[in-house]
């Protein structure tokens, strides 16, 4: 399906939530799903247009109004582009999300979740396995680890010193993942879910399960494509799971 430069697509959102302790019931005891860190970001959809032009939208379908990429940034989604051999003369869209505005431990950083629109074509029906693959190039390893400022805590996979994607973990490693998403909250953290001053300010929100089989279904809704993904967060204000 090709895309035209006006189009706007939201990008795959789950609907269900589960709890921590839930986790392995729903999914299975010997779930072929994978885990990645969820962290505290927007979501940032980086459009690619013919002519060289980058634009960084909200999953609103509005492009954002109050932030403004960095020179840095901007150029290294430019490499981006070359080292993923995008035509620059198509329309390419790629599914990140920005580290900027949420937490103070991290600005003008994006991690990239998934490609959408591979050369003006909507990749409808490819499974997120497959979509993996053309943002993870071999050119693009061997990788090394992208450590933020909050200490050393790996986060994902670096491409460059402001972009990472991030890394896929089998259901043997979700429960060290979980010591990784508690150990980094913890100076952000005020007592215990069961306090009453309990207060979080998460930079790791929690876990986001998918189905590497999954296949991309039309995203014209905020809704969408949730037969394949699903998240587990930490215990806020905002929410329970």
């Amino acid at each position: 399906m090709q895309i035209t430069p006006t189009q706007y697509i939201h990008p795959p959102r789950p609907r269900a939530a589960i709890p921590r302790d839930q986790i392995n019931y729903v999914l299975g005891e010997n779930s072929t799903w994978i885990a990645q860190l969820k962290y505290n970001d927007s979501r940032c959809m980086v459009k690619y247009l013919p002519g060289g032009k980058i634009e960084l939208w909200n999953r609103h379908g509005e492009k954002f109004r109050n932030y403004t990429c960095p020179e840095e940034l901007h150029d290294q989604l430019a490499k981006l582009h070359t080292t993923l051999n995008l035509n620059p003369d198509k329309i390419s869209i790629l599914d990140g999300g920005l580290l900027d505005a949420k937490h103070p431990a991290i600005k003008d950083t994006i991690v990239i979740w998934d490609i959408l629109v591979h050369n003006s074509n909507y990749l409808l029906g490819t499974t997120y396995q497959e979509r993996k693959r053309i943002i993870i190039p071999d050119v693009l390893k061997p990788w090394t680890r992208h450590v933020p400022t909050v200490g050393q805590i790996t986060f994902g996979l670096k491409i460059n010193d402001n972009l990472f994607v991030p890394e896929c973990y089998p259901q043997t490693e979700w429960a060290n993942l979980w010591g990784i998403v508690d150990r980094v909250n913890k100076p952000y953290t005020v007592g215990k879910p069961t306090d009453k001053n309990y207060k979080i300010s998460p930079l790791l929100e929690g876990l986001v399960f998918k189905n590497p089989q999954g296949e991309l279904s039309l995203g014209y809704k905020e809704q969408n494509n949730s037969d394949w993904i699903m998240r587990s967060r930490v215990h806020t204000g905002r929410h329970k799971f």
